[in-house]
């Protein structure tokens, strides 16, 4: 748990090394970012939000009739329904053309245009516009001028045209046609109008758009209007228009309904008053023709007793009545459009069923036919669907006539037993009963249609709205976009993450050793120490009493390596190697040989980088007769190839000398076992300048003489793969008593006390 929360620790220092390091691009990055913001700010026009909300109502408690179940105004039809209308084209196109929004106005003072509704400064009439500008959308801007006005109009990207003219109010010949401006107020100087025409489809597609309307919660009859634009007077009016088309449309629907009904009705009462006056008048006949003063007392004796099945056989009658007039209404083709009366009184539940879904699916094909032709698809499918539901509708109606005549049979054969006890009776009396009969059965008839035309009149009397205004459209003041302060907080985020983003893909992208603590800690060796770039470009970098940042850190490791290396070994061997070309293990090399020198020690340096020798380069010394030429020819001796260095004293060199054909057996000799014994008894410290390891096996082959391999990695250009191959070295003991030391640091200062100098 302890070396996590290091680990941790580790890290977030690193991070903060690198903002530290880059910090330069965090305060660009922010201040370009806020200034992108602020121009932002000052170019857009604040939006506010507007929202309505309404309340469906379930019922018509002033009639108390059914007829708003067919438009999905009752608690039976869900209100997702409504939702749809709500948000419908035809709706929509409604409110827009009610209002005259099919243009927008707007004006250009400073940065930003703002929109005009109530008393725009320009209007614009079209004459006779192109053929192209009457499918595509185009603007008008007019701009006041010292003498006269420029308008310009603008047609998508390329094609643009402008015009001078000394007044306004007059034709103007332009690139979308011949125009007519008006101002309708004095112009600013200052400032530009603009008016944009668009198509009416895609000014309705727009604002459809930009209106949510949704419940306020699920299975609730209240629907929520919302919106968001500059203009928060146009939203409330549109929103406001867009509630009064739908209840203006409803209540449409509802009368249509009831004037159908009304005609029915009418038609009706006019057969049943003409049955009445016959009946009523055969009454009278009856009585003046055979002298009948009072045979009530006699015949109410009858009347009573069949008194119920007269009643039932009158309503089975309106019944009869009622069914044949709606079956010749369906079969007339002439009104296979209009809406079937249905709340009259018919009393079969299915027929009832029937004929509400018949005039709902009618009165939404004639929604839909508000805003499209009978050749459009969805009609189409529509018409076939009310074909078939009059089809049904009919069946229905002979099944229901059946039943009524059943019904009716069945009364008539209990009449039958009253007429049975009336046999004996006179003749008069028989008669006058029958004549009563058809005479009430009438009258029940007229006085049912009549109530039936008073509770249609109330109907159609009846302007309460479906749909109750719960919140007027109004602008909320709290929802103002966009925020400077939000704006700017949003920008300074951005501006920090930007640059932040870019480190850590460098990062992830960059396989390099760039961090010496991470180096320090993933290695399995010890760190000698780190050295920074040599800013001279001298492969020397310690001199004798030079205090220069480079040298002091060269003494470090030298005090380090003493540390390190065992105290019984006397005249150690210290391999120099790298994992690649270019580490700088020659440049360790030699300037760690001559700190050692400068303790008074005798110190060797050996090039057996025998593949691609550069002491010899670095020490301008001859590559010639050498180091190859001791392992490859037994009479060379020691003390032909070992040369002083020319930087101290104490410190020899054995240069490589010519590269020979083959290294590695070279390598392998006993003159290379020889060359060591014998060093060993001549100097302190014998340092040896080899071969990368991960690019050829040189290096290993001189372990066995080594006491010690020093191991150069350089930052910012050995890959930080090789941190893994030296912990594997390590691990599988193929080289021992190895040690670090990380080459190029930037930005590390060394040296101590007053006396210390840049490198």
């Amino acid at each position: 748990m302890e070396n996590n929360n290091k680990t941790n620790e580790i890290d977030l220092r690193k991070v903060m090394r690198v903002v530290l390091d880059h910090w330069w691009w965090f305060l660009v990055s922010v201040v370009l970012f806020l200034g992108l913001g602020m121009a932002y700010y000052l170019r857009k026009s604040p939006t506010w939000k507007t929202d309505a909300a309404i309340m469906l109502r379930q019922k018509d408690a002033a009639s108390g009739m059914e007829a708003f179940s067919m438009l999905g105004l009752t608690g039976n039809q869900a209100a997702e329904d409504e939702v749809v209308v709500l948000a419908s084209r035809g709706l929509l196109y409604q409110a827009i053309d009610a209002l005259n929004l099919w243009e927008s106005n707007s004006k250009k003072g400073g940065l930003r245009w703002e929109g005009e509704f109530l008393n725009p400064g320009i209007t614009v009439d079209y004459i006779a516009l192109t053929e192209d500008a009457q499918k595509e959308s185009f603007s008008v801007t007019v701009k006041p001028l010292k003498t006269g006005y420029k308008i310009k109009t603008k047609r998508g990207f390329f094609h643009r045209s402008s015009v001078k003219v000394p007044d306004l109010n007059a034709p103007v010949e332009t690139g979308v046609g011949t125009i007519l401006v008006h101002a309708n107020r004095a112009l600013s100087p200052d400032t530009v109008y603009r008016v944009q025409h668009s198509r009416r489809e895609l000014v309705v597609a727009r604002y459809r758009k930009a209106i949510k309307v949704s419940q306020h919660k699920k299975e609730s009859n209240v629907i929520t209007l919302s919106t968001a634009s500059p203009l928060p007077e146009r939203d409330k009016a549109l929103l406001y228009q867009m509630i009064e088309q739908y209840n203006l449309n409803a209540v449409v629907d509802k009368n249509m309904i009831a004037t159908n009904t009304a005609q029915f009705i009418e038609e009706r009462l006019a057969i049943i008053t003409a049955e009445l006056s016959e009946a009523e008048n055969a009454v009278a006949y009856y009585k003046e023709q055979n002298n009948i003063a009072d045979i009530s007392a006699q015949a109410n004796l009858f009347l009573q007793a069949s008194s119920a099945e007269q009643r039932a056989l009158a309503e089975i009658e309106t019944q009869l009545s009622l069914v044949e007039y709606i079956d010749e209404f369906l079969r007339d083709e002439s009104k296979s459009d209009n809406l079937i009366p249905s709340n009259i009184g018919v009393t079969d539940a299915s027929l009832s069923s029937g004929l509400s879904e018949y005039n709902a699916l009618q009165l939404q094909r004639m929604r839909i036919l508000r805003t499209a032709t009978e050749e459009n698809p969805v009609i189409e499918q529509m018409n076939a669907q009310l074909a078939s539901m009059r089809r049904n509708i009919i069946a229905t109606i002979a099944s229901v006539r059946e039943s009524l005549l059943i019904r009716k049979r069945s009364l008539l054969a209990q009449d039958s037993k009253y007429n049975r006890q009336i046999q004996n009776a006179p003749e008069q009396q028989r008669e006058y009963i029958r004549v009563m009969r058809q005479q009430q059965i009438k009258e029940r008839l007229y006085i049912y249609l009549y109530e039936k035309r008073e509770e249609n009149a109330l109907m159609l009397a009846a302007t309460s709205m479906p749909a109750k205004i719960l919140d007027m459209p109004q602008r909320d003041v709290r929802s103002k976009r966009p925020q400077l302060s939000k704006v700017l907080m949003l920008c300074f985020i951005i501006g920090l993450l930007l640059p932040a983003g870019v480190l850590y893909l460098y990062k992830l992208l960059n396989d390099k050793i760039d961090d010496a603590k991470e180096f320090e800690r993933r290695v399995k060796a010890p760190l000698l120490g780190q050295l920074v770039q040599n800013s001279r470009n001298a492969h020397i970098a310690i001199h004798e009493g030079e205090s220069t940042v480079s040298a002091e850190l060269f003494r470090l490791i030298r005090t380090n390596l003493r540390f390190i290396i065992p105290a019984e070994t006397k005249s150690p061997v210290i391999l120099v190697t790298s994992s690649i070309n270019g580490d700088g293990k020659s440049y360790v090399s030699s300037n760690t040989a001559l700190s050692l020198a400068m303790l008074c020690k005798k110190v060797v340096l050996v090039g057996l980088d025998i593949r691609k020798p550069m002491l010899a380069t670095y020490f301008n010394l001859s590559t010639k007769g050498h180091l190859t030429d001791y392992l490859a020819e037994p009479d060379v001796t020691l003390d032909d190839i070992i040369v002083p260095s020319g930087e101290h004293a104490n410190l020899d060199l054995i240069p490589c000398g010519t590269i020979p054909p083959n290294p590695s057996e070279l390598l392998q000799t006993e003159r290379v076992d020889q060359l060591f014994a014998e060093l060993r008894k001549r100097y302190d410290y014998i340092l040896v300048d080899t071969a990368p390891v991960a690019l050829v096996s040189d290096t290993y082959l001189l372990d066995r003489v080594a006491d010690m391999t020093i191991f150069v990695c350089r930052y910012k250009y050995t890959p930080s793969d090789m941190i893994d191959y030296i912990n594997q070295m390590i691990d599988q003991k193929r080289m021992h008593n190895v040690a670090c030391v990380l080459n190029g640091v930037k930005g590390l200062r060394a040296g101590y006390g007053y006396g210390a100098k840049k490198n």
